[in-house]
């Protein structure tokens, strides 16, 4: 490993159920960049990303985020300190836009002016316009709802998001324009992402680094430019072939 690593696998498996969802899993992820999780359907992408975050506890090896090993106790502090999106924007229907998005900064008790400065912040760098704060989800676009899902997601302050899928439900002219809002946050904020999609072109257009899941295990892992020039696996070529 040649860079700093936001997050580490080291041998590990998991079992759901009688199988083995994923087993010896080695891989690091870089800080700061996306990293691209892609695979066949049940090749273990959702189990990788719910191990990073503590919903799932590994049952061989070790989940390091940020050098420091996932905890089995007090996960839920934990989990405040990583972004999550899950597909479709998932807001709660019953609470504003701003309720929505500042729920969890509420729980932890911050200052009411840090709430608000941080609120108004993310509307502006989604394009969201300050006056759909107290609007109700149903009231906005769906991809004005994804924006918001997307400073829901921020509000804490996360040096890491994790992205499930969070594009794939939506019409594909609004999927561009969410996907280039996402990538400008994510220059600009400079947070580490690990984003699961099985839209080939979306992991080309976002990641600047991937990890190819097959049968359960890593099967190749690199910069993005140095997968898509030397595909280890005839999965990645016709991943490749078909998003062309």
């Amino acid at each position: 490993m040649t860079f700093e690593a936001c997050v580490e696998f080291e041998r590990v498996g998991k079992v759901l159920g009688e199988n083995w969802i994923l087993r010896n899993v080695d891989v690091a992820l870089p800080h700061g960049k996306v990293t691209a999780v892609v695979g066949s359907s049940g090749s273990g992408k959702t189990t990788f990303l719910r191990l990073i975050n503590g919903l799932f506890q590994p049952d061989e090896g070790s989940v390091s985020v940020f050098g420091k090993p996932v905890p089995t106790t007090k996960v839920h502090e934990f989990r405040r300190k990583i972004g999550y999106a899950v597909q479709g924007a998932g807001l709660f229907p019953h609470m504003t836009i701003s309720a929505n998005v500042t729920k969890l900064a509420v729980l932890e008790k911050w200052e009411p002016n840090h709430i608000a400065s941080r609120l108004d912040q993310l509307l502006e760098l989604t394009d969201l316009d300050l006056e759909l704060k107290e609007r109700y989800p149903y009231e906005l676009s769906g991809g004005q709802q994804h924006r918001a899902s997307l400073c829901r997601a921020l509000m804490l302050e996360p040096t890491m998001v994790l992205l499930d899928e969070p594009f794939s439900a939506i019409d594909a002219i609004t999927r561009t324009e969410i996907q280039d809002s996402f990538l400008a946050l994510q220059r600009k904020l400079q947070f580490s992402a690990v984003l699961v999609t099985h839209d080939f072109r979306e992991a080309k257009k976002l990641a600047d680094y991937l990890v190819v899941l097959s049968d359960g295990s890593v099967s190749q892992h690199g910069p993005l430019e140095s997968l898509l020039a030397n595909p280890a696996s005839q999965f990645l070529e016709s991943l490749m072939q078909a998003s062309a």
